[in-house]
């Protein structure tokens, strides 16, 4: 039981107040964001007594005890009412803004403070204003995040939080494919991870007690060498940097690293923040993790803690279980798991730029009950080459971007 206490120059708020238990244990009194007026002050240790004092001429009636309480809270409530000493509104609703528009604010007193001025933080923009905020948001991550605002007024300082959704000020450009070339895949694989390293072909396995990581010859589908996981992983995705194989597992909250010429398990590496493990990939700056929900996680490079997080924005919505994800050109591509297609994804903020449609692609495979989704993307950089297959694919295809 804690209460917590907010003076103003005229008022006492009392945001919480303990909780008082029947005496059957099935239930719960409490009382928060009251503004006491009258009372001006309704301390802890008063409801303690007035709690040992209703137990007292209860005695053994349940029915009795439940009434006093309902009594005192009529009581306290009738002395009470909300109030929150100022406003928000938005010019632009907060769930609809947009990159390269503006954040436009008006805050407004309820009562007869007025307010001298507002401090503000969202991501790495701050400022101080009047009143009214106008906030540029170009240089900045889109998705849902928190506007921090401390309003001064009346001598006293509050603070607040609102959540705002920033989407892409453009909507994604739709690319079709050609098929360039097919290639033999193993139909027992659900593919997990795919990448390329030093002209090799490298896949991670899922399934429990199934899961393993692959050297692959492209041409012929032969799996030249093969590390089979323990039973308890579920292989996930992976990416190759420094001679060394990074490979997730789903909801085993780890990671193996692997030497790429061996497969030997040199290390392992906990997972922070996000609880699962999907889709990996990296360029110069960060190792790129995503875990089912609508975040894609920057980790270092070095110690694989996880620093910050972009959203898949498009001018719309937010996109969540981005799962195998692969760098081309200096951006993102991320299938989402259960849809055949692929966005294209800018790494600096989260935009969705465009979307690749490959749901004709699952129609040129064998089709069998065990057949699942497209997932699976390898760039070669050194050929300029993209290949993509599926779990339980009987083919992996080279193809070819083409703007609609």
């Amino acid at each position: 039981m804690a209460s917590y206490l907010h003076h103003t120059a005229t008022t006492i708020y009392l945001c919480c107040v303990p909780a008082l238990e029947d005496s059957t244990g099935a239930g719960c009194v409490g009382l928060a964001g009251a503004n006491i007026q009258s009372l001006k002050l309704f301390p802890r240790f008063l409801f303690l007594k007035l709690s040992k004092f209703v137990i007292k001429i209860s005695n053994t009636s349940v029915m009795n005890l439940k009434s006093v309480f309902i009594f005192l809270i009529i009581l306290v409530l009738g002395a009470c009412e909300d109030k929150v000493p100022y406003e928000l509104n938005f010019k632009t609703p907060a769930q609809d803004l947009k990159l390269n528009g503006k954040l436009e604010l008006e805050i407004k007193s309820t009562d007869e403070s007025s307010i001298d001025s507002v401090s503000y933080k969202l991501q790495n923009l701050s400022g101080k204003s009047d009143k009214n905020l106008s906030i540029g948001l170009k240089d900045i991550l889109l998705g849902e995040h928190d506007l921090l605002l401390k309003i001064y007024a009346g001598g006293e300082v509050f603070d607040t939080a609102k959540k705002v959704k920033i989407f892409n000020d453009q909507p994604p450009k739709i690319y079709k494919y050609e098929v360039v070339n097919a290639y033999p895949h193993d139909i027992e694989a659900y593919t997990q991870g795919l990448e390329f390293y030093n002209d090799s072909l490298y896949e991670s396995i899922g399934q429990y007690g199934k899961s393993a990581l692959r050297k692959v010859d492209l041409e012929t589908g032969k799996v030249l060498k093969e590390h089979k996981m323990k039973s308890h992983y579920f292989g996930e995705g992976l990416t190759i940097l420094n001679d060394k194989i990074y490979q997730l597992t789903w909801r085993e909250g780890e990671g193996l690293i692997y030497d790429v010429n061996t497969f030997e398990v040199l290390d392992k590496f906990r997972y922070n923040k996000s609880e699962e493990g999907w889709g990996l990939c990296h360029d110069d700056k960060y190792i790129y993790k995503s875990d089912g929900t609508q975040k894609i996680w920057r980790l270092d490079k070095e110690t694989l803690q996880e620093i910050d997080y972009i959203q898949p924005t498009t001018h719309n919505s937010i996109s969540e279980k981005l799962n195998e994800l692969e760098i081309v050109d200096g951006k993102i591509y991320a299938n989402t798991y259960g849809k055949d297609g692929v966005a294209i994804i800018n790494p600096e903020n989260g935009a969705i730029e465009a979307v690749i449609d490959f749901r004709k692609l699952k129609t040129q495979v064998r089709q069998h009950d065990n057949l699942d989704v497209l997932n699976g993307i390898a760039y070669h950089p050194a050929t300029k080459k993209l290949y993509v297959t599926g779990k339980n694919w009987n083919k992996l295809f080279e193809v070819k971007i083409i703007s609609k």
